[in-house]
């Protein structure tokens, strides 16, 4: 499958209040009803901040899988999406700088089995390659050079790789490469986790081989399963 991340930002004069209330209330009925659409999760940003990623602009993202990339390119044409979601966009989210990414999915760490209301903290990672790397570099890398070292004994609950579909860089370039999902039980465990001198000192001297750091952003969300196997 093919999973549509969209990353938004609470439109002008919106309080986070309204802006995430809009996003899990009407919105959320509205995405229903898109045509092809298998699974929906809103990840909204937590009311905590994620050390190091304060600044980052984004109110959370919306994660939409479809059985293939052309049914996923092709939803702005889609009238299903086009009569209700899309049309409800601009009540709360700022148009100018939602961005979209149609990715595939690596799992590294599944985890127990997740329900549709099982509470999860997610820290969600925005990525760009370094400069001058290709795609396929970058996605080697992400794969076999960072994901092993990714400690299974950390407290992660669930560590998801998000790839761009390599074959859309002919079409456009993304605002992002990828995104990296790693849940946890709750703060104290992310905390615990993302604070730790081992994990610092995996990041700092990994991220440098692959990531273009003053591009990318990460913020902490809670999952709204909307639509749920």
């Amino acid at each position: 499958m093919i999973k549509g991340i969209g990353i938004a930002t609470k439109k002008a004069g919106m309080s986070d209040v309204d802006f995430h209330n809009h996003w899990r209330g009407p919105h959320a009925e509205l995405g229903l009803k898109i045509k092809g659409l298998r699974r929906y999760v809103q990840s909204h940003r937590s009311v905590h901040d994620f050390p190091g990623y304060e600044a980052c602009p984004y109110g959370g993202v919306a994660e939409i899988w479809f059985d293939d990339l052309d049914t996923a390119l092709n939803l702005g044409n889609e009238p299903s999406y086009i009569n209700y979601a899309q049309a409800d966009e601009p009540n709360f989210v700022d148009m100018e700088a939602i961005r979209f990414l149609q990715t595939e999915e690596h799992v590294f760490i599944e985890g127990p089995k997740i329900e549709k209301g099982t509470p999860l903290l997610k820290a969600v990672f925005l990525l760009r390659r370094k400069p001058g790397m290709s795609v396929a570099e970058f996605q080697d890398y992400w794969i076999n050079g960072h994901a092993p070292l990714i400690p299974r004994d950390a407290g992660i609950v669930r560590y998801v790789q998000c790839h761009q579909v390599a074959s859309t860089y002919d079409l456009f370039e993304p605002a992002y490469d990828g995104v990296a999902e790693l849940s946890f039980d709750d703060l104290a465990a992310f905390n615990a986790y993302w604070l730790s001198d081992r994990i610092q000192k995996i990041f700092a001297a990994d991220a440098p081989m692959f990531l273009d750091g003053a591009n990318c952003t990460a913020f902490l969300a809670e999952e709204n399963r909307v639509l749920w196997p």
